[in-house]
């Protein structure tokens, strides 16, 4: 059985800082969404919706890059990579359906940029 696997690098588009990449399952998403709990200084995800791979799709990768919006919407998704362009195209409208708390890194929801790399691997 195959799982995609997200790894997640928030990108600010006002300071050249990151968030190490963590990676999540699909059967992990709640521990991924309440890793980032409590956090002001980057969009946490309150809701993931996760693409759903063929075992066709093993070792898959996708890069897609967009904007949560300071309403928590990401905004202006667009691939910037895919080794599969159908399986790209499937990312880029689930991310759509993400939901976030927005960045307030003065306590002022403020947008920012999200680089998120996509691979599906073999789950165990």
């Amino acid at each position: 059985m195959k799982h995609v696997s997200l790894f997640t690098k928030i990108v600010s588009l006002l300071a050249v800082g990151a968030v190490a990449p963590l990676a999540f399952g699909l059967t992990t998403t709640q521990a991924y969404i309440d890793s980032y709990r409590g956090r002001t200084d980057i969009p946490v995800p309150v809701k993931i919706v996760a693409p759903e791979a063929g075992s066709s799709l093993a070792g898959a990768r996708v890069e897609v890059e967009f904007t949560v919006d300071a309403t928590g919407k990401p905004q202006d998704v667009h691939v910037l990579s895919a080794t599969d362009h159908a399986f790209g195209a499937l990312v880029r409208e689930t991310v759509k359906q993400w939901k976030f708390e927005p960045a307030k890194p003065n306590g002022t929801p403020v947008s920012m940029k999200v680089l998120l790399p996509v691979f599906v691997s073999e789950s165990e």
